[in-house]
C-alpha cells in the first residue's frame, strides 16, 4: 500500500515510484490507497501533468489505485461542497481516469 503524493517527490517522478513501491508490483498485489493533486492556489501540483503520469504509472504496473478525497473540507479536495456536489478540477481529472479517460 503506498500513498504517492506530488509533494512527496520531485521530478522525474517514476524512477522513484520504482524504487519506493513499484518493484514490489512485479511479485505482489500492490494498492495505492490514497493518492492526489491540488491545482492552482493549494499548490500541491502542475496543471495536471502529475495526474495522468501517476495514472499512466500505476495502470501499466498493474496497481490499484482510489483516488483521495471525496470531500470539500480535507486536502486535496475532490469536492467543492456538500452543496452542489460539484467536483474541483482534480475531482473532474480523476472522474475521467476511473472512466478510462485520464489523458483527455
Amino acid at each position: 500500500m503506498t500513498h504517492p503524493y506530488p509533494h512527496k517527490r520531485v521530478k522525474p517522478w517514476e524512477p522513484k515510484w520504482e524504487e519506493n513501491f513499484g518493484f514490489a508490483a512485479d511479485r505482489y498485489p500492490v494498492f495505492a490507497t490514497e493518492l492526489s493533486f491540488t491545482l492552482g492556489k493549494e499548490g500541491m501540483a502542475d496543471n495536471g501533468e502529475y495526474g495522468k503520469a501517476i495514472i499512466k504509472y500505476l495502470e501499466g504496473k498493474g496497481i490499484g489505485w482510489i483516488a483521495w478525497v471525496f470531500d470539500p473540507e480535507w486536502s486535496p479536495r475532490m469536492l467543492q461542497s456538500w452543496d452542489t456536489y460539484r467536483l474541483t478540477e482534480c475531482g473532474e481529472f480523476f472522474k475521467r481516469a476511473m472512466q478510462g479517460a485520464a489523458d483527455k
